[in-house]
């Protein structure tokens, strides 16, 4: 089973603080009011209780007494950003950069709305001039390496993310857009530590503790990314990709009554998601459940109709119902679905060998035996075709092929005698048998 991974840019919003920065770039060279500081400091207290419209209303306030105000200007458009009004808050800073050109603060704030907007190319602009201003501004780095990460230029954004690090280690997001950045270059073992720390120190953040359990699990700490998913899914219940990922390590740890709750839990919350569909369907399979199996398989292919796995897996259902017409039509249907996967030919074959469809095994096995030409229960089982449809010389030829590729293949070596018994080879037919006997004390050589 393919596990999927969820990467995310964890908490770039996050990053920037509403506090006024302590390095240069807010004064302009004028003395702000005292009515008017005591607005934008009330405005910022109610900026960290995340009362936004209070603040708003402070920070307009503050700007009556003090038009040409940076700090209330910054402020403002960080507190309209948080509500959402990015444009909005564009302006002021703007205002503010006009104001005071040398505002790091205000750049990376203008950055962090274009990023919201999607203008990537634009947020990595005002993340730059916010690091002409302030060379070791680790939000700016920051969020410079997230918007290079949504341009395509992951080895740019590294070293950014790198440097937010160097410049304050204790930068969550920084460590956690790393962590992930490194996780979608299969790099689990160099991301692990960053996520670890950045978990440590920003708990609540599930982008974070998802790409932590994540990283886990790509180093093979199965029990460890089984408590961290458990974790996200008991602080964020409501989330059925989290639900989803605590199954697919349920289902590895081979604990399938509860990977098979996780998926149930998941597609509670979300109804249509053929990958779950199709993760309970095998699931429910390894449990014997095959009934309900088929549904979830059914399920998924109404969704997904070109799900390949879904398909064949549906006919693995069936097979093990022992209803090989459906699984042999289940089967071909796979087979044309992704026809360089031998292994829905196998199950055609041997559908076809239990409905005694004699035939149509041989011309599936003569499809077979090229693309499997090193494997011995293909030639065992083309041979049990051959010879139930009376072509003795020629299952002979194929469990001769099967014995040389496995000399310990008992049963081909006693199917061997009786293809050879029937050409009159008695000789060569009671060797055959011996071998088989030698091998496996249970087949003795007919009467």
């Amino acid at each position: 089973m393919k596990l999927s991974l969820f990467l995310r840019i964890a908490g770039i919003a996050a990053a920037l603080s509403f506090a006024t920065p302590a390095f240069p770039g807010g004064d302009t060279g004028s003395e702000i009011p005292h009515e008017a500081a005591k607005l934008n400091h009330r405005g910022l207290e109610q900026l960290h209780k995340k009362e936004y419209d209070q603040a708003i209303e402070s920070f307009r306030e503050a700007l009556k007494l003090q038009p040409e105000y940076p700090d209330a200007l910054d402020n403002l458009g960080k507190a309209l950003e948080a509500t959402g009004k990015d444009a909005e808050a564009i302006g002021d800073f703007d205002k503010a950069i006009k104001i005071a050109p040398e505002n790091a603060a205000a750049y990376a704030d203008k950055g962090l709305a274009l990023f919201h907007q999607g203008k990537y190319e634009e947020a990595a602009a005002s993340y730059r001039q916010a690091l002409e201003h302030h060379k070791e501004f680790s939000e700016a780095q920051n969020g410079l390496g997230a918007s290079l990460l949504h341009l395509g230029k992951h080895d740019e954004a590294i070293t950014s993310f790198r440097s937010a690090i160097a410049s304050n280690p204790k930068n969550a997001d920084a460590l956690g857009n790393l962590g992930a950045a490194l996780l979608a270059d299969n790099k689990a073992q160099e991301a692990l530590p960053l996520l670890r720390k950045a978990n440590s120190l920003r708990p609540d953040s599930p982008d974070v503790l998802e790409n932590y359990a994540a990283a886990l699990d790509q180093t093979g700490q199965t029990h460890e990314a089984i408590a961290a998913y458990h974790k996200l899914t008991t602080k964020h219940p409501d989330q059925p990709g989290s639900w989803e990922h605590l199954g697919h390590q349920y289902y590895k740890s081979k604990s399938y009554d509860k990977a098979a709750a996780a998926f149930q839990k998941s597609l509670s919350l979300k109804p249509e998601q053929p990958q779950v569909l199709l993760a309970l369907g095998q699931t429910q399979s390894e449990q014997g459940k095959q009934t309900e199996a088929i549904q979830s398989f059914e399920k998924c292919l109404a969704l997904k109709p070109d799900e390949f796995y879904a398909t064949y897996n549906l006919a693995n259902a069936y097979y093990a119902q022992k209803d090989y017409a459906k699984a042999a039509s289940f089967y071909e249907k796979a087979y044309a679905q992704k026809p360089d996967y031998p292994e829905s030919l196998v199950g055609l074959g041997a559908s076809q060998l239990a409905s005694n469809k004699f035939t149509e095994a041989i011309a599936t096995y003569e499809k077979l035996v090229p693309a499997k030409p090193g494997d011995a229960n293909v030639r065992f089982n083309f041979g049990t075709a051959l010879f139930n449809a009376g072509k003795y010389q020629e299952a002979a030829a194929s469990y001769r092929e099967a014995v040389r590729l496995n000399p310990d293949f008992a049963h081909a070596h006693y199917n061997l005698g009786m293809a050879l018994l029937r050409l009159n080879d008695a000789r060569s037919a009671q060797s055959e048998f011996a071998e088989a006997h030698r091998l496996d004390g249970s087949l003795n050589p007919p009467k």
